[in-house]
């Protein structure tokens, strides 16, 4: 689905990804954990041909960038960490044109909108609003299903369940679920290590601009006595913080 060889990016002076050899498999949910700053939003604009490597090069489904830069897009779904709704728009406006940037005939088009509509949201007239009236996690909805509309093969989330409450975050873990098969993949990129592991089985973590650990969810859990969180902060603290300077702080 997806496959990365000798991926580098530099800022500057600031060296922010080394060599990073990837291969997300068909039938994977990845979860992308590490420290901010780790390089994971770096990554995954150089995934996206947002931002272009310094080195290396991406594949997506055996396809490679610059030359079938449309033909993949046509068959990932994104939905980044920044929406990009336009706050003029209604939501239909809004879903009907990312519609047609993808080229979903008319005919179906109306069927797409509703249906994710009516699964992600309880009130079908929020529909006639307008984007710029909707709170973060109504935004994020939103963005869920411009990556859906288009029915991709493989789906690439930025920090998904931000903003999100519990119950709408399980409402998506279990629509990604059942929306899994074996010819499909995810990549998603969160803080949030409960919600990590419901959905992957598979795990990257990213740290000091290197792939630090790219192997099965069962298999990290068990590094950790089979807690998820206990196991990424020993792979990413070297030492416990000192707080003897904190000593004001205690009676």
């Amino acid at each position: 689905m997806l496959r990365t060889e000798g991926i580098r990016k530099a800022f500057g002076t600031n060296q922010v990804l080394d060599g990073l050899d990837l291969d997300l498999k068909p039938g994977t949910v990845v979860g992308l954990l590490g420290n901010n700053g780790a390089g994971k939003s770096t990554l995954i604009h150089i995934l996206l041909d947002l931002v272009p490597a310094d080195a290396g090069f991406v594949e997506m489904m055996g396809m490679r960038y610059p030359k079938e830069t449309q033909a993949i897009r046509r068959r990932i779904g994104v939905m980044p960490e920044e929406d990009l709704l336009h706050d003029e728009l209604t939501a239909e406006e809004q879903l009907e044109f990312s519609c047609r940037l993808y080229g979903i005939p008319k005919a179906e088009r109306h069927l797409r909108i509703r249906t994710l509509f009516d699964y992600f949201f309880d009130d079908a007239r929020v529909l006639l609003q307008s984007c710029g009236s909707f709170s973060v996690g109504m935004r994020k909805k939103m963005g869920i299903i411009i990556a859906l509309l288009h029915n991709p093969d493989l789906l690439i989330l930025d920090e998904p369940f931000s903003g999100l409450d519990p119950a709408a975050s399980q409402t998506l873990i279990r629509f990604l679920l059942r929306w899994m098969h074996p010819e499909r993949g995810i990549l998603v990129s969160s803080h949030n290590l409960n919600y990590v592991e419901q959905l992957a089985n598979h795990v990257w973590v990213l740290h000091e601009r290197r792939m630090v650990y790219d192997g099965s969810l069962a298999a990290f859990k068990e590094r950790g006595e089979g807690l998820l969180d206990r196991t990424l902060f020993d792979l990413l603290n070297d030492r416990p913080k000192d707080d003897t300077g904190l000593a004001w702080l205690k009676r």
